[in-house]
């Protein structure tokens, strides 16, 4: 058995837990919606109490609702696209390739060299698959990701831009349109309000760093704003059919974000 891999106190690692947790807990708890069976083999390579990350029913639900509804997203342009370039900026411990491999597409993933170094001890490694350990507002990993001319190219960034500043939103987003023309992108994001609401959860957990500075009051409008590169912006406005079986209060707070814009997903499409 390989040795359990640590973590420090307060260190980024830490901070990956939050999502971890609550993806291996969504699937715990209806396996018929959330499979994410990676997450638990994962959590049992690493010397942490994980229960320090949990944040209550309805933030779980919040992680695996955010993975499951991006691999909806990818695998639909996959079946279009199926030797396309997928993506992942800000992948933490993200499982999603695990779950939307069609044995043509190529992955790459994007994040800080302490996450990609913490990644590789954890993940059996991938044909197809490049890791790249650089800050995703350092707009060069773009050249390392195995992009040619033409690729068709499909970018996910989970949970990830909250953290940003709304200028380097901006940015990242226009370097993504003049970089990889006629690609897709999807992100979820909040409003201000629900955003608070975010920062104080984390803060529960005894996380004082992780500060969630980006908010959109409305995505379509501020998206297609930050990019002449920008052809189209898609807002998820409804839950998929199948997300019945989760308790009735949870559906419908979630029914209200996604109508509201409080909580929700975009699908930015980039002129070719």
């Amino acid at each position: 058995m390989k040795e359990k891999v640590s973590i420090e106190k307060g260190s980024v690692q830490e901070t990956l837990m939050l999502p971890l947790f609550g993806r291996y807990t969504a699937n715990k708890r209806y396996p018929r919606l959330f499979k994410d069976t990676t997450a638990k083999t994962i959590i049992d390579r690493i010397d942490y109490d994980i229960e320090q990350a949990d944040m209550g029913k309805g933030p779980q639900l919040v992680y695996g609702m955010r993975q499951d509804i991006t691999e909806r997203m990818a695998r639909r342009f996959l079946n279009e696209h199926p030797d396309a370039l997928v993506i992942n900026i800000g992948c933490g411990l993200d499982t999603i390739f695990d779950h939307i491999d069609n044995g043509r597409c190529r992955f790459a993933n994007v994040d800080f060299p302490e996450v990609i170094e913490f990644r590789t001890r954890l993940f059996e490694h991938r044909d197809r698959t490049v890791n790249i350990g650089m800050d995703a507002n350092d707009h060069n990993w773009m050249d390392f990701v195995g992009y040619n001319e033409g690729d068709s190219v499909f970018i996910m960034s989970c949970g990830v831009l909250f953290y940003f500043q709304r200028e380097d939103v901006q940015r990242l987003i226009d370097a993504i349109g003049r970089r990889f023309p006629g690609a897709v992108m999807c992100f979820d994001y909040e409003n201000a309000k629900m955003l608070e609401r975010s920062n104080r959860a984390v803060r529960k957990t005894g996380n004082k760093g992780a500060y969630m500075p980006f908010s959109m009051e409305d995505g379509k409008k501020e998206i297609m704003a930050f990019s002449d590169t920008v052809e189209s912006v898609t807002v998820l406005e409804r839950l998929p059919e199948d997300y019945n079986c989760i308790p009735l209060f949870f559906r419908w707070y979630f029914k209200r974000c996604l109508g509201t814009g409080s909580m929700t997903f975009a699908e930015v499409r980039f002129k070719g």
